[in-house]
């Protein structure tokens, strides 16, 4: 039951509405006997700085942040976490001492699902990422750190996905990090171990398919971060190939488990949260 001592979580993103993130907190929330909510927020760009004072002052007591606002948010943060700093984005927002603290829990959660749950060793072995936003940072952040041998990288915004591999570069990681366009993206996938999808592309029925069927095999890893529909056309191809597949929900479970868990001091409530959403 909402009432005056009720706290308000969010998550912030444009479109949210498709988003699995308030059935899994609320769950969490009912399940651990917490007296919160949690809500989608759909803002305008305008509207991105007033949200994030609300925030930091505690009216909001914390969010979660998606597509499009992982890195334009970081204007408006007092205090970057190392996680955040070095990924170069952020998915977690909340209050600490007054100021406005910038965290991101996505890299952990790719990690835990691709490498624990597909069983992905990315120790010498080439991937390609398609995408340069916030959550290919994230996403590139953890393969480098894990020493993947190659990675290329391939975003329509060419100027954003320099900006990624500007970003990549100050980290002194041994992964040799490529800079393609669309017409590589093909022969790239077909030459890598893993392809991972880190665009929206594929949420609609009308979307194209950034990879042809023809350059997926069986001996590819395939991993879209997108979970609505939950087979996109991309992992639909790949599977139908004999490739090993994985959408983006046990990313989201896990990463928004470690940021209920940052804003309410508990245990993260991944079994929970996962089960949520197998649900819904």
């Amino acid at each position: 039951m909402i009432s005056g001592n009720t706290k308000v979580y969010s998550v912030i993103g444009n479109p949210v509405k498709h988003s699995k993130s308030p059935n899994m907190h609320n769950a969490a929330f009912q399940a651990l006997n917490i007296n919160a909510c949690y809500v989608p927020l759909e803002p305008r760009n305008e509207d991105l700085k007033n949200i994030c004072n609300l925030i930091k002052f505690g009216i909001i007591s914390g969010s979660n942040v998606t597509i499009p606002f992982k890195e334009s948010v970081m204007e408006y943060v007092d205090v970057l976490t190392d996680e955040a700093s070095m990924i170069g984005s952020v998915n977690t927002l909340y209050s600490r001492d007054g100021k406005l603290v910038g965290n991101n829990t996505d890299g952990l959660g790719f990690k835990k699902s691709l490498f624990s749950d597909l069983g992905f060793a990315p120790l010498e072995k080439s991937a390609i990422i398609l995408g340069a936003g916030g959550a290919a940072k994230a996403v590139t952040a953890k393969l480098c750190q894990a020493e993947l041998k190659t990675l290329a990288i391939f975003d329509i915004d060419l100027k954003r996905a320099e900006e990624l591999v500007k970003h990549i570069s100050n980290f002194n990681y041994k992964t040799k990090v490529i800079l393609i366009d669309s017409s590589q993206v093909d022969s790239y996938s077909n030459q890598s171990d893993l392809i991972v999808n880190c665009t929206p592309i594929g949420m609609k029925d009308d979307d194209p398919v950034l990879v042809s069927k023809e350059a997926i095999t069986n001996n590819h890893w395939v991993y879209d971060l997108v979970y609505t529909p939950p087979m996109t056309k991309l992992l639909t191809n790949a599977q139908e190939v004999g490739a090993k597949v994985l959408n983006g929900m046990d990313m989201l479970a896990y990463q928004g488990a470690e940021s209920f868990s940052i804003w309410e001091n508990v245990d993260p409530p991944y079994e929970i949260m996962k089960k949520e959403l197998s649900n819904a």
